[in-house]
């Protein structure tokens, strides 16, 4: 089955740009190829993300799909490995301005991994949609560029969710409230996941939401790569998040960021994603010690505002309990609250 490719020729748009110079649409190359779990609202999210670059004239869009068949029929891979061949070698890459992985699973036959990472680096762009995060897992180098690797989603698709804006001015998450709950599948990450790579926009607000687990869980961030910009937001597993227009306004800003349309902060905050790793931890402790978590945490805010780097010298000690079992991590906490107490 050949590469299907769509055109759209829309009227140029004027873009907030920092130059205020009209850009001719970018040409982004959108991969929905599954080799794992395949969700279901990814039919939505290509129908979706076509309009957004019709109605803004911001991209067209070339789609890499699943062939017809199934993964058990003979000759199904190799047809498959056969069109990533075609779509990511380098004269095909060079036509594109960006990718987006929209909720790809599984170790996703691309021909050069590397040669690709590079290109991305080399200055274009990468968007990624909910499970792009639940890809190549076995590539610390994919893991690496955009950002984190899925470990579980305690956070279910219909449970509505608590989350904290870390950034309100920002672009890419200003349509967003400074606390808001949202409902949708929400995915922890493993530890190879690098605060001092990541400009976290939004997280899991876990005191307002449950289960309470004493980790930091990112939901959507920016960073510079090489050259390049990488944009991942774990929303999107619900259909009814891509037919929202706040989640459909956060996907257009950060694929316009991403392509370079506007200037927005990108520097990574580990600062500020080390003291929502200690709220985190708050919210599990205080109900697993019977501490006050009002009380822990007014001390905590105050210790991390007077000294912001606190919290990041905690981190170590706060991985640890990752590892743990419920007894174990109940001595963990005790060692915690002293440190904040002290």
């Amino acid at each position: 089955m050949a590469l299907r490719i769509w055109r759209f020729v829309p009227a140029l748009a004027l873009l907030a740009m920092s130059s205020a110079v009209a850009a001719e649409p970018a040409r982004l190359l959108v991969v929905s190829v599954t080799f794992g779990f395949r969700h279901g609202s990814i039919g939505t999210a290509e129908g979706v993300l076509e309009q957004l670059g019709r109605d803004g004239g911001l991209y067209h869009l070339d789609y890499l799909r699943m062939p017809e068949g199934k993964k058990e029929d003979p000759g199904w891979r190799e047809n498959v490995t056969a069109q990533f061949a075609k779509a990511f070698a380098p004269d095909t890459l060079r036509e594109f301005d960006g990718v987006m992985f929209v909720s790809t699973t599984g170790e996703l036959p691309l021909p050069d991994l590397a040669g690709f990472l590079d290109w991305i680096r080399a200055g274009k762009a990468f968007i990624g949609f909910h499970a792009a995060t639940d890809t190549l897992k076995k590539s610390d180098a994919y893991v690496e560029m955009i950002g984190g690797h899925f470990a579980g989603h305690p956070w279910n698709a219909g449970g509505e969710h608590a989350f904290v804006n870390h950034e309100p001015g920002h672009r890419v998450a200003a349509m967003f409230p400074p606390r808001f709950r949202w409902k949708d599948e929400i995915y922890q990450y493993d530890q190879r996941l690098k605060p001092e790579n990541l400009r976290v926009l939004l997280s899991i607000d876990m005191a307002a939401s449950n289960p309470k687990e004493p980790w930091h869980v990112p939901v959507s961030w920016v960073r510079d790569y090489g050259r390049g910009r990488v944009f991942s937001t774990n929303f999107g597993h619900n259909e009814s998040t891509w037919k929202d227009p706040a989640f459909q306004k956060h996907a257009t800003e950060g694929i316009a960021w991403a392509l370079g349309r506007f200037a927005a902060p990108a520097e990574p905050n580990p600062e500020v994603q080390a003291a929502e790793y200690l709220r985190s931890v708050i919210a599990a402790a205080a109900p697993a010690t019977g501490g006050d978590h009002d009380a822990l945490r007014a001390k905590a805010d105050a210790k991390i505002a007077a000294d912001p780097a606190w919290a990041v010298g905690l981190r170590p000690k706060l991985l640890e309990l990752r590892g743990m079992n419920a007894e174990a991590r109940k001595a963990a906490y005790a060692g915690v609250i002293a440190e904040i107490e002290r």
